[in-house]
């Protein structure tokens, strides 16, 4: 079992660093950089494989102005 613990804080590692990417994405005014940011988080979270889908839809990871994922809380 001491593997899906390992497996399950890597997880979210990863998804912590896809949403703080999200942020820095969300912050930026450089159209090239927020490119980078929005890239490396779909990759950390593991979208990279995923169908691309319409940014102008609210996502269910959707960051609020806190920095915090919505669906993760405080």
């Amino acid at each position: 079992m001491p593997d899906s613990d390992n497996d399950r804080k890597s997880e979210l590692e990863r998804l912590r660093l896809a949403s703080d990417l999200r942020q820095l994405a969300k912050e930026t005014s450089a159209p090239d950089l927020k490119e980078h940011w929005l890239r490396m988080a779909r990759q950390w979270s593991g979208e990279e494989n995923e169908p691309a889908q319409d940014d102008s839809e609210v996502s269910d990871t959707e960051v609020d102005d806190t920095g915090v994922d919505k669906d993760l809380g405080e």
